[in-house]
């Protein structure tokens, strides 16, 4: 069988830095050609639309999406009126109701969909599953701290209505907690602190719960220079898990495990390349939701201007 066929839209710093390496470092994909509009990307044909791409280039099975996620579910519907399987970065849409309507609309294409979840790929995410089987979890505790000038350099679009500040890198901690606590979970409190010169905040503090009564406290900041965090502790009844890295590094109760050396993004392209082998489709709503709900019943500070 042919490798899967793949289109990129957006070409900017996630799909250079994770996306086409590992695209081009899995034999069951070939990446033939690229949307964007700023620097073409080498060794494939480069079209300046998405409609561009699809009316001119070469033929392709499936399509992943790169580009900010205001505008994105336009995009993503032409693929789907295309027939191609979609993969959609995270977040999938800069609304709920926009990422409810593809996943109908996956379903009536009869193709399917990924809502690339990147972070529940990381290593150490399926020791955290395994180690919480039999377990009865206390506390789940989450810092993910970054400094949005290293990460986002000139990438004003986090900043505006949509953009969801720093809940970008937030959702990626929603992603794993959500993977690994059965159920739904619920926001109780949102304390959002939002620059005076933006749309989006810069630093939120979550306490939440699950249907288990577990609760999740979470601190995200994305203006954090110093000793870059991105933790999540797992307290059970049995010790404590860490998860450090962002899920590339695992302890429990202080003893370094060890862990795949398959990266995020990698395992992220096996797994799509199976939903489409299988004929299914993963587009879990649930880390979006919780930050819509963090919007919903937050309270908003105003803090100083942020500044480049």
């Amino acid at each position: 069988m042919h490798p899967i066929r793949l289109g990129l839209v957006g070409y900017g710093k996630i799909a250079q830095d994770q996306h086409v390496p590992a695209i081009r470092a899995n034999p069951q994909f070939e990446l033939v050609a690229v949307a964007t509009l700023g620097q073409p990307c080498p060794g494939v044909d480069n079209f300046s639309s998405l409609a561009d791409l699809l009316a001119h280039g070469p033929q392709v099975d499936a399509i992943a999406f790169c580009t900010p996620p205001q505008g994105r579910f336009a995009l993503v519907q032409q693929a789907l009126d295309a027939g191609k399987h979609v993969l959609v970065e995270k977040p999938p849409c800069s609304t709920l109701g926009e990422a409810m309507s593809l996943i109908d609309e996956v379903k009536q294409a009869g193709v399917s969909g990924l809502f690339a979840w990147h972070s529940r790929f990381a290593p150490g995410v399926a020791n955290a599953k395994e180690w919480l089987k039999g377990k009865a979890l206390t506390q789940v505790r989450v810092e993910w701290k970054e400094q949005v000038r290293k990460w986002h350099p000139g990438q004003a679009w986090i900043w505006q209505a949509g953009g969801l500040g720093v809940f970008d890198p937030g959702i990626n901690a929603l992603s794993i907690v959500t993977d690994l606590l059965p159920g739904s979970l619920f926001v109780t409190s949102a304390a959002l602190s939002v620059p005076d010169n933006c749309q989006s905040p810069i630093n939120a503090n979550l306490s939440i719960r699950s249907q288990g009564q577990v609760e999740v406290l979470a601190e995200f900041d994305f203006d954090h220079s110093d000793n870059e965090l991105w933790r999540i502790e797992l307290h059970s009844d049995e010790g404590m898990m860490r998860l450090d890295s962002g899920g590339a590094q695992v302890s429990i109760d202080g003893v370094p495990q060890s862990v795949s050396e398959e990266g995020e993004y990698p395992a992220m392209y096996r797994h799509f390349a199976q939903l489409i082998a299988d004929r299914r489709s993963d587009l879990d709503l649930q880390p979006l939701r919780i930050v819509a709900d963090s919007f919903f019943v937050g309270s908003k500070e105003t803090v100083a201007a942020f500044h480049e």
